[in-house]
């Protein structure tokens, strides 16, 4: 899906320059990522540009005095001279209302668009693609535009995503849950869980615990999937810690890509027969 030259890079870490991508499994993932680009800009003082359309609901205004940071531009009232809206004239706002905000004197932009609709126009994709070309061409030297395009996976073909990959240099990644140099733990959202990264000891079962806390009520009873590939150590204390969850109703759990020695010790110690807790693929 992504082109080999492009770089991934956590929401957070975004800097002026960059055109990013965001191609969203659901709605549960575009709330999480663009919330944090929204509300990091508008807390760090900002300016934040945010296209919004009938599926698209406008941020919420910070809190306190209005301070001008945030600019909701409704995509019907982004009309090209033939009164059509489409991919060229939303283009051709955005960038007014970039201008704009470079006159005013704000040294660091965040701009933000879903911009499925318009590949599900006549022509849309081709239309797209141009004008992506275009802003990659305009914000990647820029020292003070950042900017999200946002795509529903489950609205485009898989040539339609690779197509608009090429056209970005940046994909966007939630920012992760936790990290330090031994661990880093990062929400997934098809399917709903977390992906694990280096080293669980003992020092960092609570962070673990701390982050299946905060999934788990807003799973809504879905299983929760701990992606455990990239995962090169994990302590018999944390597997334990996963069955006493499980065993107090906390699941249910499915536990992904476990190397075969730790699908060994699980199946050996009989934990992958507790209700509530799985080996998946």
């Amino acid at each position: 899906m992504d082109p080999p030259w492009s770089v991934t890079r956590p929401v957070g870490e975004l800097r002026p320059g960059d055109h990013g991508w965001l191609p969203y499994a659901n709605g549960e993932e575009q709330r999480h990522v663009v919330g944090s680009f929204v509300g990091d800009g508008l807390a760090w003082g900002h300016k934040v540009i945010f296209l919004a359309g009938e599926d698209v609901p406008a941020p919420a205004p910070p809190p306190g005095p209005d301070r001008g940071l945030l600019t909701v531009l409704p995509v019907d009232r982004a009309r090209g001279p033939g009164g059509h809206v489409d991919a060229r004239s939303v283009m051709e706002a955005l960038a007014k209302e970039i201008t704009r905000a470079e006159e005013q004197g704000h040294t660091t932009i965040r701009v933000t668009a879903d911009m499925t609709w318009a590949v599900r126009r006549p022509a849309g994709l081709e239309q797209l693609l141009r004008c992506e070309r275009h802003i990659e061409r305009a914000i990647g030297p820029s020292t003070s535009v950042a900017a999200i395009c946002q795509f529903d996976r489950r609205r485009c073909g898989p040539g339609e995503l690779a197509a608009l990959a090429g056209t970005h240099a940046v994909r966007v990644l939630p920012d992760p849950e936790f990290a330090d140099p031994v661990l880093e733990i990062v929400r997934t959202f098809q399917p709903c869980g977390l992906a694990l990264r280096g080293e669980l000891d003992a020092f960092r079962h609570r962070v673990l615990d701390e982050a299946l806390a905060q999934l788990l009520p807003v799973s809504q009873g879905r299983e929760v999937h701990l992606d455990l590939a990239e995962l090169a150590f994990i302590d018999l204390g944390a597997l334990n810690m996963l069955a006493d969850l499980v065993r107090t109703g906390r699941g249910p759990l499915v536990l992904d890509r476990m190397r075969p020695r730790l699908v060994a010790v699980v199946e050996t110690v009989g934990w992958h027969r507790l209700p509530g807790l799985r080996l998946g693929g």
